[in-house]
């Protein structure tokens, strides 16, 4: 039987066997999702394992998204960029990275009917989520991107990524999130950081004040457990649009699934496998 994954180390509870189960099953393919945690020390011998011809790709999550560059043969151009690989394509021996978080990210707003091109567009954190936002952002010609981080040196670190495509992403200090004048500006707002998460330092908290985000505006939280997080619930109860980043992680395993079963992926029934309907 073929066979498709996830590599990372710890996994614990992931929802990738149910997303593209379901997908195996609407268009009836002899595939099995496999859940491999892999501790670090390990990465290098489970690539070679992972050579087999039944297996025909799998999908990359922490700590291996740089760390397993050093051991395939090629990456796309969005991997290179990024310097982060979350999915591997495996062709008779062959592997081949790409980086499908800023694809996932630009289709979920596809999906719920929004756009960024001329948006004015703050991101949280500086971590590898962000650089997929920041990729996306770029890509599809946002208007103007702000970045804040605690730690000053990992935003300029990441903007440092994308000094060749030419545009400004503005480092803010905490100042301007309680500015209002700046604040009430954005059209949208992305928390990658772990702030609100389950189990995370600090559940309980959003990463900004809401009260002076304008009502046009968007607030996208990448942090998907719990479902709504003090970020989402605080904007709902602002009458603000919300997006969580359940569905981010659905498109971007869509984008992954047709990358190695060549097969159109049945998006719907992918996204309902999660509880996720037009409706949420």
């Amino acid at each position: 039987m073929k066979q498709i994954g996830i590599l990372g180390y710890p996994l614990g509870h992931t929802l990738s066997p149910k997303i593209h189960e379901a997908g195996f099953k609407e268009l009836n393919l002899d595939i099995e999702f496999n859940v491999w945690e892999v501790n670090p020390s390990n990465l290098e011998k489970k690539i070679e394992e992972l050579r087999n011809p039944n297996i025909l790709g799998f999908c990359v999550t922490l700590p291996h998204k740089n760390s397993i560059i050093s051991f395939i043969e090629e990456i796309d151009d969005s991997a290179k960029e990024m310097n982060a690989v979350n999915w591997v394509v495996n062709s008779e021996g062959r592997l081949k990275g790409y980086n499908t978080d800023w694809i996932g990210f630009k289709e979920s707003l596809t999906y719920y009917g929004k756009q960024i091109t001329n948006k004015d567009c703050l991101v949280l954190g500086a971590g590898g989520s962000a650089k997929a936002i920041c990729m996306a952002l770029i890509n599809e010609n946002a208007n103007s991107i702000y970045i804040y981080n605690r730690t000053k040196k990992n935003a300029k670190d990441l903007v440092s990524n994308f000094h060749k495509v030419g545009k400004d992403i503005k480092i803010i200090d905490s100042s301007k999130l309680s500015d209002k004048d700046f604040v009430s500006d954005l059209d949208l707002i992305i928390n990658t950081t772990s702030v609100g998460m389950h189990g995370g330092p600090d559940p309980n908290k959003s990463p900004i004040n809401t009260d002076n985000i304008n009502k046009r505006a968007l607030c996208y939280d990448l942090v998907y457990s719990p479902e709504i997080t003090p970020f989402i619930e605080q904007a709902k109860d602002n009458d603000i649009e919300t997006i969580g980043g359940i569905t981010m992680l659905v498109f971007q395993a869509i984008e992954g699934f047709e990358l190695v079963t060549r097969e159109k992926a049945p998006v719907k029934k992918m996204l309902q496998a999660v509880g996720i309907t037009k409706n949420n």
